[in-house]
């Protein structure tokens, strides 16, 4: 039938596995330096979503400071955006703005007289190069101080992490704009983001990339632009608009995204990574304009699936949903305690959009995300340890020894009853 003519299969992350080859190294080997875009520079390649209640000043600083990357949300005023950005571009860039280090030797006096003077809550002891234990001082939230020192010496551990900064010695950082708002882009750059990052649901469109044409000559800065999902729109944004520096791809895969079931539009993100890639082999630009994997990264196992497919660094909102740093309220729930996470085409994220923007316009009349509760998860550094080591150990089956050496490996399609067995099975849990 006519209809089958160029039909294209989706492949989610379930849909596939990492096949294991001959490593040269040992997991804790792995380098997992990478790309963001094509000036900016990944120690972690791994970004915080545009999204209200997930990356503000604070998670975009914590980032930054362990070598990963915020990308700040736009759903504010410009005013507002801008303070956001100059706050982490204010902040302290190194370690020592979460913790104090100390060695074993050092008396518990004087380590706690050194917190006090710094106004820090953590001690890291540090014995080799690697950290032996830690002290907290006592207060209400002495969970949360207890879940950053563990993920600190956790990450400290299995990666070095080492600030993101740029050429004047401070924290990177990227802010979200829209493909219209020339004026809130150049604020932003005059504030000192790095990178600004089109937050658009499908940029594949006419007037879309007819304005991101005219925003590239306005702007100095790094634009990474997206999200598309097809071979078709890399292609039509590399030959319209002026030095691209990187791609967000995925359509539809956030755990909070609800555009596939109201629209019946679709592209996973692992599939929109091999149409990116695709389209940038062709024009000779693979490892040069970087790919971003947005969407459905439920943890190490899928953000490996999408690095070996392409990519240069993913993105997520879920990961970082649940952690103090985030945006979102606290919220206690039958004696358990969650965090506030909704999609930015929810009702709450528009209804706060045009109220904190009398300029803006709706460009759609339909609802494509939702809101809910997820898990309070404690510091953010918990998450990335948890994440890092598990990149490593991913990325040591497929037998890679960087990010480029994981575009070599490779991936197998798997059938439903593989996916099953290759979760624990046979047992009472």
């Amino acid at each position: 039938m006519a209809w089958r003519e160029g039909f294209i299969e989706y492949l989610s992350f379930d849909d596939v596995a990492i096949i294991p080859g001959r490593s040269p190294v040992e997991p804790s080997m792995v380098k997992l330096e990478s790309v963001f875009s094509r000036r900016v520079r990944l120690g972690i390649p791994v970004a915080s979503s545009p999204m209200d209640t997930v990356t503000g000043w604070r998670l975009a600083s914590a980032l930054a400071r362990v070598g990963a990357i915020g990308v700040i949300h736009r759903n504010m005023s410009a005013e507002e955006q801008v303070e956001h950005v100059r706050r982490v571009k204010e902040a302290d860039p190194s370690l020592e703005g979460e913790a104090i280090f100390t060695r074993p030797g050092d008396s518990l006096g004087s380590i706690v007289e050194k917190m006090k003077s710094r106004g820090v809550s953590v001690a890291l002891i540090v014995e080799g190069s690697s950290v032996s234990g830690f002290t907290l001082l006592r207060g209400s939230r002495l969970e949360y101080w207890a879940s950053k020192a563990r993920g600190l010496a956790s990450l400290i551990d299995v990666h070095d992490p080492q600030p993101l900064l740029d050429d004047e010695g401070r924290l990177v950082v990227a802010a979200a704009i829209g493909p219209f708002d020339v004026e809130r882009a150049k604020r932003l750059e005059k504030a000192g983001a790095d990178v600004l990052v089109l937050d658009v649901a499908h940029a594949h469109n006419e007037n879309v990339v007819a304005a991101v044409s005219r925003l590239a000559r306005e702007v100095g800065v790094d634009l990474v632009v997206g999200n598309v999902g097809t071979r078709d729109a890399v292609l039509e944004y590399a030959s319209r608009v002026e030095n691209v520096a990187g791609f967000r791809v995925g359509i539809g895969s956030g755990s909070i995204c609800s555009t596939s079931e109201v629209t019946g539009a679709y592209v996973p993100t692992l599939t929109a990574v091999f149409e990116a890639r695709s389209a940038l082999e062709e024009l000779g630009l693979q490892g040069r304009v970087p790919i971003i994997a947005d969407g459905g990264i439920r943890g190490p196992g899928d953000a490996a699936k999408a690095l070996i497919a392409g990519a240069s660094a993913v993105m997520s909102g879920r990961l970082f949903a649940g952690c103090e740093e985030a945006e979102s309220t606290r919220i206690v729930v039958g004696g358990r305690v969650y965090k506030q996470y909704r999609g930015m085409a929810s009702r709450g994220a528009i209804e706060k959009r045009f109220a904190s923007d009398r300029y803006s316009k709706p460009s759609k009349h339909i609802v494509e995300g939702v809101e809910g509760l997820v898990p309070y998860t404690g510091s953010v550094y918990e998450t990335l340890a948890e994440l890092v080591a598990g990149l490593k150990a991913a990325l040591g089956y497929a037998g890679a020894k960087t990010i480029r050496d994981a575009w070599k490996a490779k991936l197998a399609k798997i059938t439903p009853s593989a996916a099953r067995e290759a979760k624990p099975h046979d047992l009472v849990l």
